[in-house]
């Protein structure tokens, strides 16, 4: 991915949660129920973080459960995206009643009228880490290391697989460029998915690779450089517009989730979000010059 490709990524999402409250027209602050809100069937949006069969299945139990506990609505319906800026238009147009979201996109678009509902917590926490590794047989053992070569990364939007391991760089002396220049000490090449940016450094395309803790594998042949710090889990938003009493039954419903809806779930189950939660990411979103004003003043002087 190009600058200009990176820009538009980001700033397509910016400019449409932006919008989105206003053009969405599937928003209904009037509903006092969740079958009104929902007109039957809930679409959950799910950002490409992991491979779109695989995510179907690891939230089937859980949509299950949120039907059968939601009088009235009959289905609830994983609706996989391409990008992560696909994700927040999916549900802050209201094309999509829910949404699980990169803690990244959610502190960009937290103040364009989504509602958070719960937090995801795994392994006991309600927050994760980005890893930087690289392969046992390089000579790589420090980020300044990395400076000339390749690093896979996962999506200019993703939390762990995108902003953290830029800042790590960044705090480490390297130039990784921001909204408006590319990196001079380093490349990036962009997978796509946590497991895509693994594999693309298991398969000796690259020299280093980030992505979230949960992709590490257990073996020696990969090695782990640098680790961020705690990232609090994606969140699980409603739509703009989404009355109260609606969030309220959705976020009873979403905590009282039974382990076994989340066996194959990779997250241990769903919490409350505390004010302030997603503080750090927006300050370290801010401190890489990645804001909603100056992406959508980017995404207007650039046509190609």
């Amino acid at each position: 991915m190009n600058r200009r490709q990176y820009l538009s990524s980001l700033a397509g999402a910016a400019t449409i949660s932006a919008a989105g409250c206003l053009e969405g027209g599937d928003n209904d602050d009037s509903a006092s129920s969740v079958d009104e809100w929902a007109d039957e069937t809930i679409e959950f949006a799910l950002p490409p973080f992991q491979d779109a069969e695989e995510l179907q299945e690891q939230y089937a139990d859980t949509f299950e459960w949120l039907a059968e506990g939601l009088e009235g609505v009959d289905d609830v319906q994983g609706v996989p995206t391409t990008s992560y800026s696909a994700a927040i238009e999916s549900v802050v147009q209201g094309h999509t009643e829910l949404a699980n979201l990169s803690p990244i996109i959610y502190a960009m678009a937290a103040d364009e009228g989504i509602h958070p509902l719960v937090i995801n917590w795994s392994h006991g926490s309600d927050a994760y880490h980005s890893y930087i590794a690289t392969r046992a047989d390089t000579e790589i053992e420090t980020l300044a290391d990395l400076e000339g070569k390749t690093v896979a990364m996962v999506d200019p939007l993703s939390s762990s697989g995108g902003l953290f391991p830029r800042y790590m760089l960044n705090q480490a002396g390297l130039d990784v460029g921001d909204v408006d220049t590319e990196p001079s000490d380093l490349e990036f090449e962009w997978a796509g998915s946590h497991g895509a940016s693994f594999e693309t450094l298991d398969a000796g395309h690259v020299d280093a690779a980030a992505y979230g803790d949960f992709q590490h594998p257990d073996d020696d042949a990969i090695v782990k450089i640098a680790e961020s710090e705690p990232i609090p889990f994606d969140p699980i938003v409603a739509k703009p517009g989404t009355p109260e009493p609606v969030r309220e039954t959705l976020i009873e419903r979403l905590i009282d989730t039974p382990e076994e809806a989340l066996e194959d779930h990779r997250i241990d189950r769903f919490g409350e979000v505390e004010p302030g939660t997603y503080d750090p990411v927006r300050d370290v979103a801010e401190t890489m010059g990645i804001d909603i004003d100056d992406l959508e003043t980017s995404a207007d002087g650039d046509d190609e």
